[in-house]
């Protein structure tokens, strides 16, 4: 059976340090694999969220892969606060730079001995990342609209998934926004790796969530 990584999202916590504290013990105690830092600059994003001082604090108290999600307009700008300061893989949004600034930044972020991703948003055709695909390593599929937790997970992600699975056997596929119990065997059967999961989480038993995710349960 293949191997389901789950990304417990940062988002549910809210951006006081003890309730990121608390509930990063718990998703690291209860079979979670990476954490998910959403990274929301309230210009991309309507609304704003933690940033790289979260992570530095957080770093010595997780063996966690720390999976940073950059939404915000210049990631070019600030990506070396989080390169510094322990995100292990980093993903930008592919809407909000042009070619040439990409490709500089997925150098950036490699050159630094860190995994790369691209994100996609929900309203983005999925064509755009094509031409990209051999120079990062993962893709990040959004399965709702970027910037707010608790929507519902919008099927169109589903395509979007088989069309990177179907170009590239090896690259990671990692889908963000309304996972659950239901949502997530639809994604891994599509060809999808890495499952970031918020308010399901949060909202429930973690362990329970969590097992539930990786179609352990039941």
């Amino acid at each position: 059976m293949k191997k389901v990584v789950i990304s417990a999202s940062s988002l549910p916590a809210g951006r006081n340090m003890s309730s990121q504290i608390e509930y990063l013990n718990r998703v690291q105690n209860y079979g979670a694999d990476m954490y998910h830092f959403d990274v929301m600059d309230g210009s991309y994003t309507r609304y704003q969220s933690i940033d790289y001082t979260y992570i530095e604090q957080l770093r010595e108290k997780s063996v966690l892969l720390f999976d940073t999600h950059l939404m915000v307009n210049e990631p070019d700008k600030v990506v070396s606060k989080y390169i510094k300061y322990g995100s292990d893989i980093i993903t930008f949004h592919i809407e909000v730079l042009q070619e040439d600034k990409i490709l500089q930044l997925i150098k950036k972020i490699k050159k630094a001995g860190k995994m790369v991703g691209l994100a996609v948003d929900l309203n983005t055709d999925i064509e755009q990342i094509d031409k990209y695909l051999d120079k990062i390593n993962m893709v990040l599929i959004m399965s709702v609209q970027t910037g707010k937790t608790g929507q519902e997970f919008d099927k169109s992600a589903l395509k979007k998934i088989k069309h990177v699975r179907n170009l590239n056997k090896d690259i990671l596929i990692e889908v963000d926004g309304g996972i659950n119990d239901k949502t997530a065997p639809q994604c891994i059967r599509a060809g999808a790796d890495i499952l970031v999961s918020g308010s399901y989480i949060y909202n429930n038993d973690v362990y329970d969530a969590v097992q539930n995710l990786k179609g352990k349960n039941g």
